[in-house]
């Protein structure tokens, strides 16, 4: 069998297997969908130890020795919101206009409010924070057009799946590709353009400081942002339990009228956002997720 062949049949096996999940969780209710989860966090920690080595990695390059609560506690806070997470998302169908304040409570809705009621385009940030995933879907449900950056899946069954669950209840999404351009449309026409940028940008990115360590960020967000004359916002989704978040939105940019779009605005701008980020995951530090290879870059390796 052909190279490609082998491709396609791994391709259709992941999604076979993606699409049983989602069946499942998909007809089970949030009660049942958390016992499963509880489930699939005991496999993926302490059977499958995902990432376990990059996590730890991780984890001791930031805080050395000296975690900031203690080891097995912080583990089992990570895996279970990283499996929580895709659960939840899993489970996406289940959300209803009617249901939206059992899983919310949005503490400063009043600052979104007032950017759209003043009819201004918004660049939203967040980060592999909590659980991003269900803001569009927040969004979307009380009313507003939301626009999400994401990466095109390399399995293209799955990407077809995952595309319909995110759009399901009316988000909608522009691929990296095509980012530069739909991006600016989008907020041209006044919409919220969200993006999560907390992953290692290799060399296309720029360095910041991220949890006291030099990061490879994107730029994206900042261009945006300089581009569009678009106020940036921060939006954490803080878990308190499966499916249940508080959230906070708060001020990362504005006034930007007069910035130029320049290596050094980028810089500043894309530190900005990357510390607002930083005090969400120093706060809730099991929250993150510490399985990327967030510092895999490095500044000599920045040609």
């Amino acid at each position: 069998m052909s190279a490609s062949g082998k491709k396609r049949i791994a391709h259709r096996i992941e999604y076979f297997f993606l699409k049983t999940l989602h069946a499942v969780f998909s007809r089970l209710s949030f009660k049942g969908g958390k016992r499963a989860a509880q489930a699939l966090y005991f496999l993926v920690a302490h059977v499958l130890r995902y990432r376990r080595k990059v996590i730890l990695q991780n984890l001791h390059r930031v805080y050395g020795e000296e975690l900031p609560m203690e080891r097995k506690r912080l583990l089992k806070g990570i895996y279970r919101n990283f499996v929580y997470l895709w659960m939840e998302v899993l489970q996406t169908s289940l959300l209803t206009k009617e249901n939206l304040d059992e899983h919310f409570d949005f503490y400063n809705r009043e600052v979104l409010d007032k950017i759209v009621a003043e009819g201004r385009g918004l660049v939203l940030l967040s980060g592999h924070f909590g659980n991003f995933e269900w803001l569009a879907q927040y969004f979307a449900m009380t009313g507003l057009t939301a626009y999400g950056i994401v990466k095109r899946q390399s399995n293209p069954y799955v990407n077809e799946l995952i595309e319909a669950i995110r759009t399901q209840k009316g988000a909608r999404i522009i691929y990296t590709k095509d980012a530069m351009a739909q991006g600016m449309e989008a907020l041209r026409k006044k919409n919220i353009l969200a993006l999560v940028a907390d992953q290692d940008a290799r060399h296309r990115g720029v360095f910041v400081d991220f949890m006291g360590l030099p990061s490879s960020t994107p730029v994206g967000p900042a261009v945006f942002h300089l581009r569009s004359k678009a106020p940036m916002y921060f939006i954490a989704s803080i878990r308190k339990d499966y499916g249940k978040f508080d959230v906070w939105i708060e001020p990362v940019s504005d006034h930007v009228e007069h910035l130029e779009v320049n290596d050094e605005n980028i810089l500043r701008i894309t530190q900005k956002h990357t510390s607002a980020l930083e005090k969400w995951v120093r706060k809730y530090p099991d929250q993150w997720f510490w399985m990327h290879k967030r510092w895999k870059t490095r500044p000599r390796d920045n040609g």
